[in-house]
């Protein structure tokens, strides 16, 4: 998937032909270099995945059916990815939700965290291209509730699906044993987790915090702030529109999340959704504390990786701004 340029600050000083400039959109579609992609995606990826695991630590409170709880803190895909070049934002996202997060813990699903990664990803993909200028508290709340929408229905969309399908039995009981009964407790928690993540932990964060980091992040990357005439583009890869690709996503986690459940159902032994999956049983051996601890650690190491890369991108640019300049003053040289 590609997004328009948001970067690289340094104009170009010659012309580009048109087979260059083809080659760098089939290429480079971002305009970014790879040292700045993957500071986007460490940074993304640690900030979020540090954050899930805070999120879980919250106490969550029950109101007759509704459980009020916060799913994760929205506002901070949405900031970064208002911010930054979406696409990257979204991938270390859903990294840091689905793996680095479980990592940090000492624990990971397998192969069925790919549902969650799936439904994140094309969620904050949409989110931040969904922003055209980070100073808009319209388009940030917008953001917010399309990445928190998109998540959960697709999340509600794959649980009614278990329970139509019959792999489900112990959700339907719950819900007095009737689909149409499971559906709206699905619509009741999808309510709750727009205005609770969506809203207060989505939208209203993210109006307060884009609006002040813009202009001051972008710069210690090497990007330019986003241009509001000039907006990240929903485009999926090789030329394909983005909703059917999307599209695929979606319906590619409601097969693994099914899956799962039949398996679960089944009692399958060797599950293909739990491929790979482990647990060190970190916090049952050394209690709560160790969530903290791992939240701190992760948090550390993933600043320490993007302040290096920081380090990268600077150097390599101020170079270029020197070989620039002696280019320059050679050529005045010469013409003297």
């Amino acid at each position: 998937m590609t997004s328009s340029p948001t970067t690289d600050p340094a104009p170009a000083r010659h012309p580009v032909s048109a087979a260059g400039a083809l080659r760098r959109r089939v290429h480079d579609p971002d305009g970014i270099s790879g040292s700045q992609k993957l500071m986007i995606l460490v940074l993304s990826m640690t900030l979020f995945g540090v954050a899930d695991i805070v999120a879980d630590m919250l106490p969550s409170f029950s109101v007759g059916p509704l459980e009020l709880e916060v799913a994760y803190f929205a506002f901070i895909p949405v900031v970064l990815a208002a911010l930054l070049t979406p696409l990257w934002v979204a991938l270390g996202v859903a990294i840091g939700e689905a793996v680095i997060a479980d990592l940090l813990l000492g624990s990971f699903g397998g192969f069925g965290e790919l549902e969650g990664f799936l439904q994140l990803f094309i969620g904050t993909y949409v989110a931040g291209c969904l922003v055209k200028d980070p100073r808009k508290v319209q388009q940030l709340f917008a953001a917010a509730l399309a990445l928190v929408a998109i998540d959960k229905v697709s999340s509600a969309v794959i649980d009614v699906a278990k329970v139509a399908v019959g792999v489900d039995p112990e959700e339907l009981e719950d819900q007095g044993g009737t689909l149409l009964a499971v559906v709206v407790a699905e619509g009741f928690e999808l309510l709750m987790a727009l205005l609770i993540t969506g809203v207060v932990f989505g939208g209203l964060a993210a109006a307060w915090l884009a609006p002040r980091l813009h202009g001051k992040i972008e710069p210690l990357m090497g990007l330019r702030p986003r241009d509001p005439q000039n907006p990240p583009r929903l485009v999926g890869p090789w030329g394909l529109s983005f909703w059917w690709v999307a599209i695929l996503g979606i319906l590619t986690a409601a097969l693994i999340g099914v899956l799962s459940q039949w398996e679960e159902f089944v009692g399958r032994e060797e599950a293909v959704t739990t491929a790979g999956s482990f647990d060190t049983e970190l916090t049952d051996t050394y209690g709560d504390n160790v969530v903290w601890i791992a939240a701190l650690v992760g948090l550390v190491v993933g600043l320490a990786v993007v302040l290096a890369l920081v380090a990268v991108v600077r150097r390599r640019r101020d170079a270029r701004t020197d070989a620039a300049a002696r280019s320059g003053s050679t050529r005045q040289d010469e013409d003297r």
